[in-house]
């Protein structure tokens, strides 16, 4: 059942629709939704992509395109129906009111003004912030948002700020005129998991501090858990399931929201291969990069990305390569692959990777390929899944006849899940799933036996991502597969890897088999990463402060 509305709810949505007009026809993306969150509280808005959670909440501030189509019963804003009010009106509720925080902070930001300008041009509109004081006032903004030297970050530009900084900047100017509502779109998605955490605190403090109700958009369900006072779960256009937090997560009702519950990933490593014998070795691997200033661009110093890093992995096992953004694992795993310059040795089935010809090299990269985060970069926007499935036949000669080729896309399409009628269609015509499944077809079709699957299920929603993990862990199994498996996500590399390697700074900070550095972390940099996900997988939330 719904909970009751409140009196006075501060946001109360009635029969929401939302359609778009397309050449297709039109396109149901919300249909007849409801719901209403109180002054202070948290409600959540939880579902896959493409459940229409975030077109519902951009309706509320109008900010759809043209082309849709809003209608509802109501929207009211402390009682007062905003779906008919005068664009002036409008623009002072937004920002003063309410105010928004989208999921991708560097498309949010503008690229080519410091973050100090636009968060002066935020504060410009409220009547109340003396002029002079602009650049003092937008200084104490960041610096409550917890970006070190606030002063200085001013003339920084967002490119020159880490992903926790730039969503930090976000949140500062959203809360720049201290607004009753903050709808947060994603707000953690694409951040490292101690990130994470310090996001959500962050949120969790002001909302208290300001009494501010905010309505968290998400398919993250352990952030959920952490911060939300209710929940409602939306599939495809509707409202299927509302509840308490902990009665939804206790008990859930609705089959879709078992299904999501279900497919958080499992706690237990999977079991390791019995006598296998060693594919990978590298043994003090450096990639140092010059800093290079002045006129004659003399170098100054040395970017160590990866420093000194040593390990082995055996085939048909898993070593999971963790740590925050900036710790070389990208790096790390670009080296092993031969494409990044690096030093020390690196061993393949007891080949030296650095000797021979390119001819030679080429051969041997056939045997290693990658699975990169984001299928849709990867994957060529003007070559139909059949030429991009068939490219690395023809590039390394394996099947010359046009038919054998074919035939072999079409083998290894139903291999990974997919229809082979779908051969002539493009990468946008799929949805993130369907193309992460195309990417790793793409790596299969030529029988590797080493995967270097760089953050591969990061953009994915849960359901998703869980199919994919039982597709990496099935290739594995049927084709003796070894894996590279770099993610930040400590919950997907404890379900699939059976040693995890740990990186700071460039360096190996702890190694082990995974189910023995979950339980007993010895660095304090491995237990606060396991502390910050481990918390936000259990759903401890903060107490109230007395």
């Amino acid at each position: 059942m719904n909970a009751p509305i409140p009196l006075k709810p501060l946001l109360s949505v009635e029969n929401l629709w939302v359609r778009f007009q397309g050449e297709m026809g039109t396109v149901d993306a919300v249909q007849g939704i409801s719901f209403f969150i109180a002054p202070g509280e948290t409600v959540a808005l939880v579902g896959e992509s493409g459940s229409g959670k975030s077109v519902a909440a951009l309706s509320l501030l109008r900010l759809l395109p043209p082309s849709a189509i809003v209608t509802a019963e109501g929207i009211y804003y402390r009682g007062r129906q905003t779906t008919t009010l005068d664009p002036e009106p409008l623009r002072k509720l937004r920002g003063a009111e309410m105010a928004m925080v989208f999921q991708e902070p560097m498309t949010a930001l503008n690229p080519v003004y410091p973050i100090g300008r636009q968060l002066i041009e935020a504060l410009q509109q409220d009547p109340s912030v003396d002029p002079r004081s602009l650049r003092h006032r937008a200084a104490e903004l960041l610096d409550w948002t917890g970006i070190p030297d606030p002063e200085s970050r001013l003339d920084s530009f967002p490119h020159q700020l880490s992903g926790g900084q730039r969503q930090r900047v976000l949140i500062a100017m959203a809360l720049a005129r201290h607004p009753s509502l903050l709808i947060a779109d994603e707000p953690t998605t694409a951040l490292d998991v101690t990130i994470q955490a310090q996001i959500l605190e962050l949120l969790t403090r002001l909302r208290r501090e300001l009494n501010m109700a905010m309505l968290l958009i998400t398919h993250d369900l352990p952030m959920v858990r952490k911060c939300a006072d209710r929940v409602y779960v939306m599939r495809q256009g509707r409202i299927v399931e509302t509840a308490p937090t902990q009665t939804l997560f206790s008990n859930p009702r609705h089959p879709y929201t078992r299904t999501l519950l279900a497919a958080l990933p499992d706690a237990h490593p999977p079991r390791r291969p019995a006598n296998a014998p060693v594919l990978l070795t590298a043994n003090n691997l450096r990639c140092h990069f010059p800093i290079k200033r002045g006129l004659f661009k003399r170098t100054v110093g040395w970017i160590k990305a990866v420093d000194e890093v040593s390990f082995q992995l055996r085939k048909g096992e898993t070593l999971g390569v963790v740590g925050e953004s900036g710790s070389g694992k990208t790096t790390l795993g670009e080296a092993i692959l031969q494409l990044n310059s690096s030093q020390g040795e690196i061993r393949f089935a007891d080949l030296d990777l650095r000797s021979g010809d390119r001819n030679t090299q080429r051969l041997r990269r056939r045997r290693m390929q990658v699975v990169f985060q984001d299928p849709f970069s990867s994957l060529s926007p003007r070559l139909t899944i059949g030429e991009i499935l068939e490219e690395g036949l023809l590039i390394h000669g394996l099947a010359p006849d046009p038919a054998q080729r074919r035939a072999r896309v079409q083998e290894i399409l139903a291999e990974v899940g997919l229809d082979t009628d779908t051969l002539d269609r493009y990468p946008h015509q799929f949805s993130g799933g369907q193309r992460q499944r195309i990417a790793i077809a793409r790596a299969m079709i030529l029988k590797p036996e080493l995967l270097v699957l760089d953050e591969p299920t990061s953009a994915l929603d849960l359901s998703v991502q869980a199919q994919i993990l039982k597709l990496l862990k099935k290739l594995q199994q049927d084709h003796g597969l070894a894996y590279l498996f770099i993610s930040h996500d400590l919950r997907v590399i404890r379900a699939m890897a059976h040693e995890v390697m740990v990186m700071q700074n460039g360096r190996v900070v702890e190694a082990g088999p995974t189910r023995e550095l979950f339980d007993s972390p010895r660095h304090p940099y491995t237990q606060r990463l396991l502390a910050a996900a481990l918390d936000l997988s259990t759903g401890g939330r903060e107490s109230d402060p007395p």
